[in-house]
């Protein structure tokens, strides 16, 4: 379970073009930039409650290293 003071919804964008909305838990940070930019952060993101088009998982996990972009969303 996710603890909701970690919590942050966001969208990312991977190389391939599709793009991923969810939540991620961004553990100690207070900002989805500074866990995105962080050395200690895991390889992969576990996206919780995602939506991308043609999947309709409920958990996606993402490579660090196909992220183009990331945004927070409200």
């Amino acid at each position: 379970m996710i603890d909701a003071s970690n919590k942050t919804k966001l969208a990312v964008c991977l190389s391939d073009g599709t793009t991923v909305k969810g939540s991620l838990n961004i553990r100690k940070y207070n900002r989805l930039s500074d866990y995105l930019n962080s050395q200690d952060a895991d390889h992969f993101l576990t996206i919780y409650d995602a939506s991308m088009p043609g999947s309709t998982d409920k958990v996606v996990i993402i490579n660090r290293e196909h992220i183009v972009w990331a945004t927070p969303e409200k």
